[in-house]
């Protein structure tokens, strides 16, 4: 093992050549393994014989998680199912830059592993901007102290649009209809009152959809917090409803969050960022509690293909 500033390296120095012996050796190894994601928040798994989508799959299943489906999950990302437990990461266009996040913090429910696979790296760019988001949180303390005590007092709120068919021009462009897991506008909005959401109709059918009070730190254990939320993807990334302009993230209480304030999260989170570039048939585990991740625009004619895995 390799250490860089806070990805933990694992090469295939047994000479695994097969993924039975590959499987028998996550076996073995499975403890250390997990002592290694608490300390760094990320492992990437180097030159092991996954190949596809089955083989990753497999993989994924060594380890015995619980899985935390793409269909049943409320995640906005258009993603293409390959198994069970295996999806596309995100079908936005190539020119297309997603934003550092926690995986699905916007939502009630989240991932607490995510497993990436790269099956194919593209040409130039796509590489995966790694942030320990525990050290953007003490980083963010000493910056301005009153600011985190705002985001853990109000907590945070999300406005999302939510088209009627998938709209593959941006991240965040999964329908209400698969978001939610409905086929009728009756059946949506009994959906959002049971998750405690506010939304309301707007033109051509979609959907303008506003979550309840959610957490904007989390808790770690040893005294440990995370700056645990999707702020810098939203404010960055996601588009406004144009009815109303209301910000795709806001304080619990309903208060903005000053431009001024997502530059400087930005700036922090930008210093403690590992840019990762990918390699065919790479391996990265991430702890979702502890780091964000996000995707650069890509180029080539080397198609990219990242596939993954979310667990529990």
């Amino acid at each position: 093992m390799t250490n860089q500033p806070f990805l933990q390296e694992v090469e295939n120095d047994s000479g695994l050549n097969n993924l039975k012996s590959t499987q028998d050796w996550l076996k073995e190894n499975k403890i250390f393994i997990e002592l290694k994601l608490e300390e760094h928040g990320a492992i990437i798994f180097k030159d092991l014989p996954v190949k596809t989508a089955e083989d990753f799959d497999q993989f994924v299943s060594t380890f015995n998680y619980e899985t935390f489906t793409y269909e049943e999950s409320l995640s906005n990302a258009v993603r293409i199912n390959k198994t069970d437990k295996v999806f596309t990461a995100n079908e936005a266009p190539r020119e297309v830059e997603i934003f550092l996040h926690h995986e699905m913090a916007q939502t009630p429910t989240y991932p607490k592993n995510i497993f990436f696979f790269c099956k194919s790296a593209s040409e130039t760019g796509g590489e995966t901007p790694l942030c320990r988001s525990d050290q953007l949180y003490e980083a963010l303390l000493k910056a301005d102290k009153a600011l985190v005590e705002s985001f853990e007092k109000f907590g945070v709120i999300y406005n999302s649009i939510m088209s009627s068919g998938d709209e593959l021009i941006s991240g965040q462009g999964r329908s209400w209809q698969k978001t939610l897991g409905v086929s009728s506008k009756n059946d949506a909005e009994e959906k959002l009152s049971k998750l405690g959401y506010s939304w309301n109709w707007i033109e051509d059918d979609n959907l303008s959809v506003t979550t309840k009070t959610l957490q904007a730190t989390k808790e770690l254990g040893n005294g440990q917090k995370s700056f645990f939320n999707q702020v810098i993807a939203a404010s960055l990334g996601w588009k406004k409803n144009s009815e109303n302009q209301i910000a795709p993230v806001r304080f619990g209480n309903g208060e903005e969050i000053k431009e001024s304030y997502i530059e400087l999260l930005s700036e922090l989170a930008q210093s403690l960022t590992l840019l990762r570039s990918w390699q065919d048939h790479d391996i990265l585990l991430i702890d979702n509690y502890r780091v964000m991740h996000g995707r650069k625009p890509f180029a080539g004619n080397k198609n990219r293909e990242v596939l993954v895995s979310l667990t529990n």
